[in-house]
């Protein structure tokens, strides 16, 4: 038998497929701690419906349920997420969704969408046709007016 020509976990990393929400998953943590934000990835099959990342941003924590819509309107929100969401933002707690929309066609550039956990009912509902709380063309990305945006008490 011959030895791989690359060590193992070299070789482990490159065979893994990464999803499209890890990888946006990935941007956003790389945009928010070059500002300074303490990025967590929260990984729970335990309690459904807790959001992606913990964020600590300023002097409070936020967290941000992310979302990757490749095609159509429908943002993919569970019944678990929605319930997070409402109930803490009901709380007055700072919560998120933060969506890529895929791009694909030239007509149709990649963007990101922020929309607040009190609308996540409405998001559910209505999709990427529900007007968002800031919007950014993928490319070149704001970090710090996103960072802005999640700092900012919910009015």
């Amino acid at each position: 038998m011959q030895a791989c020509p690359i060590p193992r976990w070299m070789f482990l990393r490159l065979t893994v497929t990464t999803t499209p929400e890890a990888r946006f998953s990935a941007r956003v943590r790389d945009g928010l701690k070059a500002l300074g934000c303490d990025i967590e990835r929260i990984e729970n099959r335990v309690n459904l419906g807790v959001s992606d990342m913990l964020v600590g941003v300023a002097d409070c924590f936020v967290t941000i349920e992310l979302k990757v819509v490749q095609s159509g309107l429908k943002v993919k929100l569970r019944p678990h997420q929605i319930a997070f969401l409402t109930r803490h933002a009901a709380k007055g707690r700072p919560c998120f969704v933060l969506v890529l929309r895929a791009g694909g066609a030239v007509l149709r550039p990649e963007r990101v969408l922020l929309y607040h956990g009190r609308d996540a009912v409405a998001l559910a509902e209505k999709g990427l046709r529900l007007p968002p709380v800031a919007e950014w063309p993928s490319r070149g990305m704001n970090w710090a007016e996103l960072k802005e945006k999640l700092s900012t008490p919910a009015s």
